[in-house]
């Protein structure tokens, strides 16, 4: 992975993070300041305290077993404050309720989505983060040019804003274009950014500039399914595009 662009120290406390990646693309990422994340936390607070109530509440009507009701209790108020976070960052792709909330989303330095280990680590280190008086996680936010608490240090990962995506409108193909594309490839959000990118600016590049583009990217791809190229390439990347967020759509639905 290249090399990542930071802002000079001058730049604000919510700043922009730019990260190429080993294709030369660059992606920006907005990273979320210590106001944003102390509102998202709060949230999820709320969250967890709701949580922690019907638990307790649950273990409640289990009265008549007296202090055996104290185990499943303890292990459900564990699992409530150590793996609320955890869980909902691995199954909602970084978010918590809180994150939702704000429109933030934990990735790992290298823009991508976070691993399980990831989620665990920088939620375990949370208690650390918040002891007081002194509060850790804050002072690491202000001394790191990523606003990286402890938690995040530890797991490789940022907190950023998600800007809204506008995917521009897929261009018309013919049958068979992407015959090559394997039924089962779905491309990760950078390279769905990617074809974006090469979609939007497509109708604005002359057809010898447009072929040597898609090319290049029809190239690495065909070299990961271990398939040819085809003789097209820019109906390629065109009916991949049209394929990738036709797919998403049917995701968010």
């Amino acid at each position: 992975m290249a090399d990542t662009d930071f802002s000079d120290a001058s730049a604000p406390l919510d700043t922009v993070l730019t990260v190429v990646s080993p294709e030369n693309i660059a992606f920006q990422f907005r990273l979320a300041g210590p106001a944003m994340r102390a509102v998202a936390l709060a949230i999820d607070a709320v969250v967890i305290a709701c949580l922690a109530i019907g638990a307790i509440l649950t273990v409640g009507t289990f009265r008549p077993l007296g202090d055996a009701a104290m185990g499943p209790l303890l292990v459900a108020a564990f699992f409530v404050w150590w793996g609320y976070g955890a869980a909902c960052e691995v199954f909602a792709n970084g978010r918590t309720a809180g994150k939702s909330a704000l429109g933030l989303r934990v990735v790992s330095q290298t823009g991508l989505s976070i691993n399980p280990a990831q989620a665990i680590l920088r939620n375990l280190v949370r208690a650390v983060d918040v002891a007081p008086p002194f509060f850790p996680g804050v002072a690491s936010m202000a001394l790191t040019s990523r606003l990286q608490r402890l938690g995040d240090l530890a797991a490789g990962t940022i907190v950023i804003v998600e800007r809204p995506r506008r995917l521009p409108k897929a261009p018309r193909v013919e049958a068979g274009a992407i015959d090559v594309v394997p039924p089962d490839f779905k491309p990760d959000p950078r390279v769905l950014e990617a074809l974006a990118a090469y979609v939007s600016r497509r109708p604005d590049l002359p057809l010898g500039r447009r072929l040597e583009l898609s090319r290049l990217a029809a190239e690495r791809l065909c070299r990961v399914w271990g398939v040819p190229v085809p003789r097209d390439p820019d109906a390629l990347v065109c009916g991949l595009y049209e394929r990738a967020i036709a797919s998403d759509g049917e995701d968010a639905s």
